[in-house]
């Protein structure tokens, strides 16, 4: 991954008072943990099914490895929200994907945290419109995501910034 200087910056609300949120790229020193945090938000995302079915230490060893195959993806970039201290605050992982059926390419968006004490505070909408303004560098047409049904504040968030349910991932227990 390119790991270029690039800083942007935004506001979130904190108490009614505007704090200065500074995007910027990853680095490698952010790695460890965004890899940690990648595991916390992907074990919340799963069904109780999906988690009763696998063994977390197990499962994290897999996810870790996935994250360092797709942080070096050309295509990735993974951008870091923190405020003027350089207080970690949160992440977005946006890269390309495309439509099996189309073939078209999009931009998709693999991963969003943001750290309890500043959610609701405009950090994830600052995130996602950097993901935006990447996709649209990009010439993607389209961004899309995932959300655990079970997230009501991540969706909420989602259709504020104009995402729209599209299609409905099912799944059954085969006994």
């Amino acid at each position: 991954m390119n790991l270029f200087a690039f800083q942007s910056l935004g506001y979130a609300i904190e108490e009614g008072l505007q704090t200065e949120v500074i995007i910027r790229e990853a680095k490698e020193s952010d790695l460890q943990l965004m890899r940690e945090h990648a595991v916390e938000t992907g074990w919340a995302s799963l069904s109780e099914t999906e988690r009763g079915e696998l063994d977390k230490e197990e499962w994290a060893k897999h996810i870790e490895e996935l994250f360092e195959k797709l942080f070096n993806r050309e295509t990735h970039r993974i951008f870091v929200a923190e405020n003027e201290s350089h207080v970690f605050l949160g992440y977005l992982w946006v890269g390309e994907g495309s439509n099996m059926m189309t073939g078209k390419r999009h931009g998709f968006i693999y991963d969003i945290f943001v750290e309890k004490e500043f959610r609701g505070k405009g950090v994830g909408r600052t995130l996602l419109e950097k993901a935006e303004s990447f996709c649209r560098e990009k010439g993607y047409s389209r961004i899309l995501l995932m959300v655990s049904v079970n997230n009501e504040a991540a969706a909420k968030l989602y259709d504020k910034m104009g995402f729209k349910t599209e299609q409905v991932y099912m799944g059954k227990v085969l006994d």
